[in-house]
């Protein structure tokens, strides 16, 4: 008898490969349930499950069939990681892994209420042939992330958002590493020797990042790529507005605004940002004018902050709080969620577009909006089951989880094309890296 076997391709891999799940020698037409399962940085378990019909030849693939029932719907390859949900009750959760450390996703095959296959993947964030060095000197904190020092490419800068640490860069910069591109995850503040809040953190910091980056025997001295989420998108359209070695933003979730400072999660009536210990102006949403919508929005749970960044672009925004966005030195990448309910970042990125236009910028402009998706955008290949948190992101899961897969896709070949990177085979792939 044949035995009944499942395999998961690659078996090691980056995250943002697709898993190609399949099932085979089982008997023609049987129901099978796939259970996927997986472990965060905290030690939770999350589960995934759905249940699948075998064709007439006894085979599952899950790239060619939707499930009966479960949990996703429709034909999905990323849909058990996606729908990826706590196996416990926990007050705030979503998955918000920050480390680069592997994920081991383990899924179980099931007929007639036993087990009759299983299988692993190991998902990558830093692929074999990446070399990952810790920056902390000139004052910079950070992680820079290459795959060869003897050839040089062009440099990438990732920013983080309103954390200021390094979760989202780290993991965008080791898999910008694998694609090609020397990249330095750079926190901002919120770490040992940078300021503890998001408010009044100078340029000057970044300019320094900059020349650090430029300086490895690795990095092309023909320009950088900078990209950030966020309110790490916000300060990367600044940083290309300021510095003209910087010749390719992308720019997710984006602000066509510099916004106030914070102090953890609360807003503050100071700068964010300030340049030769001057303030950079911002159009604050403390003002009088919001006072009853601000109240009333910090008083919901979970907190959806949208509106109240929609009440403050409607009224008077100070001229010199606008990013000069067409003073950026080369093509710019938008990305947003139509649902996003942290603030209008697809309203943004319109104001971004046409505030280009307007003033006939010379380069290319591109805004990808995607519907059903909210705020954490992020690399493929991790849960998008959005349960409980302080804050409303916003976004679908199956959609978000396509958007995050299509945004990043769009990304590498963003950085490729404006940065003159044509061809991902000029030196040997990395181990695990897409081919």
């Amino acid at each position: 008898m044949t035995t009944i076997d499942m395999i998961v391709t690659p078996a090691v891999g980056l995250i943002d490969e697709p898993l190609h799940i399949l099932v085979r020698n089982l008997p023609p037409l049987a129901e099978v349930t796939i259970r996927a399962s997986l472990r965060d940085d905290r030690g939770t378990p999350w589960n995934s499950s759905a249940i699948y019909q075998a064709d007439a030849r006894g085979t599952i693939d899950l790239s060619r069939i939707a499930p009966i029932s479960g949990s996703y719907a429709g034909v999905n390859e990323d849909g058990l990681i996606a729908s990826l949900r706590p196996a416990i009750d926990l007050p705030v959760r979503t998955f918000d892994n920050s480390s680069i450390a592997p994920l081991l996703v383990e899924f179980i095959a099931e007929a007639g209420g036993r087990e009759v296959a299983r299988a692993a993947a190991h998902r990558l964030y830093v692929a074999a042939g990446v070399q990952v060095t810790t920056l902390r000197e000139h004052g910079l904190s950070g992680l820079f992330f290459q795959q060869s020092a003897s050839v040089t490419r062009p440099g990438i800068l990732v920013l983080g958002g309103s954390s200021g640490k390094l979760a989202f860069a780290s993991q965008v910069a080791a898999l910008l590493a694998a694609h090609g591109f020397p990249s330095l995850a750079l926190a901002y503040f919120g770490v040992e020797g940078l300021p503890p809040d998001l408010v009044e953190i100078p340029v000057e910091y970044f300019s320094a990042a900059t020349k650090w980056l430029t300086s490895r025997r690795c990095v092309s001295s023909e320009g950088l790529g900078v990209i950030g989420r966020s309110r790490g998108a916000e300060l990367a359209l600044l940083l290309g507005s300021r510095f003209p070695q910087i010749r390719s933003v992308v720019a997710c979730c984006p602000s066509s605004i510099v916004w106030n400072g914070l102090r953890g999660n609360r807003l503050t009536d100071s700068p964010a940002w300030r340049s030769s210990d001057r303030e950079i102006p911002f159009a604050s949403l403390t003002s009088a004018r919001l006072a009853d919508l601000r109240s009333r929005t910090f008083q919901a749970s979970p907190v959806t902050l949208t509106p109240l960044f929609e009440a403050a672009l409607n009224g008077p925004i100070l001229e010199e709080a606008i990013i000069p966005v067409e003073q950026i030195n080369g093509p710019i990448l938008l990305i947003s969620g139509d649902d996003d309910r942290m603030w209008p970042s697809a309203r943004m990125g319109d104001q971004i577009v046409e505030r280009l236009a307007a003033r006939r910028h010379r380069f290319p402009v591109v805004h990808r909006r995607y519907a059903k998706a909210g705020h954490l955008m992020r690399t493929p290949g991790v849960p998008t089951t959005v349960l409980h948190n302080t804050f409303e992101y916003g976004g679908e899961p199956s959609a978000q989880a396509a958007a995050n897969r299509a945004a990043w896709d769009e990304t590498i070949a963003f950085f490729r094309a404006s940065l003159c990177l044509h061809s991902p085979a000029a030196e040997p792939a990395a181990s695990g890296a897409r081919r």
